[in-house]
């Protein structure tokens, strides 16, 4: 295990805190959206860097926090157009910034496919909140510099950015940990939190995957946690979160493989899930083709997983 994982000593809680405020910016311009800023005496690194609509204004916000410093590194958590959309303006704004992504998200990044989704589903969503994409850029934009793996670490100065492989919501997805800090950034495969306190589940490449993940995160020693399009929680968010996800993860899991079980075709799965999961909050975080798009990858894996299961 690398040191930066290993448990340590650490500072008391309201000094990594006041450390972690002075290092790590919320870049988050749209609840949609997502980037986060950390700030090494000698390196600095986003993680992801959002949505192509609200692309200038995480860029200002971004430039706003470097003070003057450029941008080194832009790591990704997985290749999703929510989360890398905003890439194109990222390098032509710092053109020497290297992308760091999992051996899987350097593989996604070089096919077509998923750059065409990227591009359709960022004029979507750019569409649904009224905004104008009018950048044109080149898809070969979309490649990864660096390829992490787990155990990995980038020394930012004062702040080791550790590599944690956490598959499920995608199969590149992962999460990092920076020790100085205490400060666990992860991607989506335990869940989104919703504003209402609620937690998404949103698996899309594997379910068993995802539960060995929460696992994972859950035996990190962290101080601090970084949520998706969220940014840093609360201790009252913080604790506990990890077993809210284990549990909401198993009852969609459960939910999906009864639906398989009754014999109900897709439209009716889909209806049925659409039914439970679907609240006016999530939509205004994703097109309804979005939802719809990952509901179909969450059925399919889970009955794909429960008709594995129910052969062991």
């Amino acid at each position: 295990m690398p040191a930066s994982m290993a448990k340590m000593h650490r500072l008391s809680a309201n000094a990594i805190a006041k450390k972690t405020v002075q290092r790590y910016f919320n870049c988050i311009a749209h609840n949609s959206s997502d980037c986060n800023l950390l700030i090494g005496s000698r390196y600095t690194a986003v993680f992801d860097c959002g949505m192509q609509f609200c692309a200038e204004e995480t860029i200002e916000m971004a430039k706003n926090a470097l003070n003057g410093r450029t941008l080194d590194y832009i790591f990704l958590t997985h290749t999703h157009y929510d989360h890398i959309g905003a890439l194109p303006y990222f390098k032509r704004e710092w053109p020497n910034a290297k992308v760091a992504a999992s051996e899987a998200g350097a593989a996604v990044l070089l096919k077509d496919t998923p750059r065409r989704v990227i591009r359709e589903l960022s004029i979507v969503a750019a569409q649904a909140n009224n905004a104008k994409i009018d950048y044109l850029y080149d898809d070969d934009i979309f490649k990864a510099d660096i390829v992490l793996r787990e155990g990995d670490e980038t020394a930012l100065g004062g702040a080791t950015v550790a590599v944690l492989e956490t598959p499920g919501h995608t199969r590149d997805a992962l999460s990092f940990f920076v020790g100085e800090l205490g400060l666990l950034i992860i991607n989506e495969t335990p869940g989104v939190l919703m504003p209402d306190s609620s937690i998404y589940p949103c698996y899309l490449s594997g379910y068993i995957d995802t539960i060995n993940s929460i696992q994972k995160l859950q035996s990190v020693q962290y101080d601090q946690l970084s949520l998706p399009h969220t940014g840093i929680v609360s201790d009252a968010v913080s604790n506990g979160f990890f077993d809210r996800c284990l549990s909401n993860n198993k009852q969609c899991h459960s939910f999906i493989a009864q639906m398989g079980k009754d014999g109900l075709g897709e439209d009716e799965m889909l209806d049925r899930f659409y039914k439970r999961y679907a609240s006016e909050t999530l939509l205004e975080y994703q097109p309804l083709e979005a939802f719809y798009a990952n509901a179909k990858a969450t059925i399919a894996c889970s009955l794909r997983e429960a008709s594995s299961e129910n052969e062991l």
